[in-house]
Formats: C-alpha cells, structure tokens, sequence
C-alpha cells in the first residue's frame, strides 16, 4: 500500500479537528455550545429571502452548465463596479477571477508563486489555511508579529526584518481572523511602502470587508499606486452564503508586473473548468440590488461583541483586544496563573469536554496564537450569557 505523501501530512486545521471532537463529546450526551466556526448561517444569522430566491432562480432558469473558467463576464462586470462604488478602484473585469470560495482563490495564487524554499510573509496569528499551503507547496511560511500589547496591529519592525531574497509576497488579512482587528490605513501604507521597496506584491484577504463596527475598511488595493495587490473576497460572510462556496480574486496591477503570474492562475482555472454556475448568476442578481440585511447583521454583532467582551475581560486571567471586525475574539489566558493546563490546546479539549463549549485553540493559527483561544460572538445573547456563566465556573473550579 502506498504511503501518504508527506506534503498532506503537513496539514493541521485545528477549526474542524475541534469540531471533529465535539461531534464525539455530543454523541455522550454533552450539549455543545458552537464558538468555533465563523459560519453566521448556522446560527440566527439566515440568509436572507432574496439572495436564495435568486438561486433558485438562476437554477430553475436553466444555469446549471458549465461557464467561463474565469467567472461569468457580466458577473466580473458587476464586481468591477462594485469595488469601484466602495472603495474608488478601478480593476478591469479582466483582472477578475471568480473561485469556488476565498480558498480556492489561495491555493490559486500560493501554487502560482510559492514551490521549495520560498517564503510568504504571513500575520502571526493567522487564519491556518495560508500555512497550510505554503507547507503544501514546500514553501516556507514566515510569521510576522501582529502586537497584542499595540490592538494586534502588525510590527513593523519583525515584518521588515523577515525580507529575505527568498520572500515573494506579504499577506495582509484585514479585519484579521482570529484576532478581530483591522489593520490602520496608517500600517497598510507601510506595508505597501516595504512591498514596494523589496518589489514584492501584496496579498490582501478582505472577506470581513462589510462586517466593521467603529473603525472605516482601509482596502490595501486603493492605498496602492504601484505596488500589486492580489485582494481576495467572496460572498460567505456579509451575503450570508457560506455554503455556496463563491469568491473571487482580484489584481491591482497597474505596471503589469503580475502577468506571468495571471497566466499561470488562469491555466489552473481551466483545468478545474469553473466555479458554480448557479452561484454566479444569482450574484449578479444581488450585487445590482444588494440589500439592507448586512447592516441589520453588524448592528446584532456589535451587540454581541460588547457582551462578549466585557464578559471574558472581567475573568482573572484573561486579557483581551477588542474586535472592531468580523466576529472573533481572541483572548489570551494566563496559564501559568490558572496553574492547571500545560497549553492552550489541553484547556480548550478539557473545557469542551466539562462544559460543552467548543472554541478554538490559539496555537492552531499559528506560533503567535500560543496561549490564546478564539471565540465567536456570532451566538445569540441567551446562549453567550450561558456560555460566559459556564466558563466563570469551570475555571474557579
């Protein structure tokens, strides 16, 4: 019998191997409370009538074939005008890719630059599946610090020092999964400024773009003269469409210095024929009438937030950064003064084990997740309130 190749041994998602763990503690019985995955639809977050409607028409109209490897043409009609109507830029339809999810759109662009030795500068913490391409591809992924003493805004000064000649691009992931927090226009731009020094591109993973609270959405492509930016979105979180599976990537690249690149990305879209045709077609249909439902989801969020907060920064023990994005926090627990649990991966197995809270273990997105558990507000305040009161209880246990 073969034997697994080491590249898919390198793989470890601690999101859904959580997941896998609680689904053993509730067949003993245990009611498990969800903080662990970032999907709204599966809490009171429904989608919304007209966004199914839509598929279901595109689907009932007869759109169930094969389309354009790169995106149907009138749907990168629609999303070029739609960057241009948020964030004043201009991408050509043509610069437009439509992908089976954000995740299709970084296994794209990680296969089309990163092979043996190369590195990507990743945002430590961060969301685990650019590290696990970057492994994939016998890259090296490269952790720059996002400052917990400075609201998780990147350090400047690591990331500088991590460029090397092997360094082909900077990951920006703003609101950050799982930290919460949006990177400050101010960052963004030195950020630019390094890429740009280096002659490096920027990818910018921008799918929380819609869930803000106080602060404005910098989008790094707008702030960018020169410098590429590869941006990345979809339409699972603010259209509340998870399961449709549909993103699509994005290149600013005014000096065409990423066309080697486009053709590469463009070839490996081809091969795997195309996104959902259903999905495209009903997006079209949304992005002309978009809908109110995304604001009514923040204003609920934001509540959940506070709550959230004011709980988990009131327990001895625990410090934590206020999100002003998407719909995670990301606690830090003092282990050694809770002088129980040896890390963060054995706290969160025994809390969900003893209490039924499933959340995810810091570690997982990264070296600088150590010591760090994120949650989801994204619960209803009942269930939040039954939470918190479980968690005071477990740890003064």
């Amino acid at each position: 019998m073969n034997k697994i190749t080491q590249r898919t041994k390198k793989i470890h998602y601690a999101i859904r191997e959580i997941a896998a763990i609680a689904n053993k503690v509730e067949r003993r019985g245990v009611k498990i409370y969800n903080l662990n995955i970032g999907d709204p639809v599966i809490y009171d977050f429904k989608t919304p009538h007209y966004i199914s409607e839509a598929l279901a028409e595109a689907s009932f109209g007869g759109k169930n074939y094969y389309v354009d490897s790169l995106g149907v043409p009138e749907l990168r009609e629609e999303l070029s005008k739609s960057l241009d109507r948020s964030y004043q830029l201009k991408i050509d339809p043509d610069n437009i890719l439509l992908t089976t999810g954000v995740t299709e759109a970084v296994f794209f662009i990680i296969a089309a630059t990163i092979e043996k030795n190369r590195e990507l500068l990743i945002p430590g913490p961060s969301y685990p599946l650019y590290i696990n391409y970057t492994n994939f591809f016998n890259g090296v992924p490269v952790e720059y610090e996002l400052d917990e003493n400075d609201d998780w805004e990147p350090n400047i000064d690591d990331l500088r020092k991590k460029i090397n000649k092997k360094t082909q691009a900077i990951l920006i992931c703003s609101p950050n999964n799982p930290t919460g927090v949006m990177y400050s226009e101010k960052q963004i731009k030195q950020i630019i400024d390094i890429a740009g020094e280096h002659d490096l591109f920027i990818l910018s993973d921008e799918i929380y773009d819609q869930i803000i609270f106080e602060k404005p959405f910098s989008c790094t492509a707008t702030l960018s003269k020169d410098v590429p930016v590869v941006g990345l979105n979809g339409f699972s979180k603010s259209h509340l469409a998870t399961g449709w599976r549909l993103g699509y990537m994005y290149y600013h690249d005014p000096e065409n210095k990423l066309d080697e690149i486009k053709k590469g990305i463009a070839k490996m879209a081809r091969a795997r024929l195309s996104a959902s045709s259903v999905a495209q077609y009903a997006a079209i249909k949304i992005l002309k009438n978009p809908g109110t439902h995304t604001a009514a989801m923040v204003k609920k969020l934001k509540e959940r937030r506070d709550y959230s907060y004011e709980r988990l920064r009131r327990i001895e023990g625990i410090s934590c950064v206020k999100a002003n994005g998407a719909f995670y926090l990301f606690p830090r627990f003092d282990f050694v003064e809770l002088n129980k649990w040896k890390n963060d991966k054995e706290f969160v197995i025994d809390l969900l084990e003893s209490t039924g809270i499933c959340t995810v273990y810091g570690s997982g997105f990264g070296e600088f997740g150590k010591n760090h558990v994120r949650f989801t507000f994204l619960p209803d305040l009942e269930t939040l309130k039954t939470v918190y009161d479980l968690l005071e209880d477990f740890l003064k246990k």
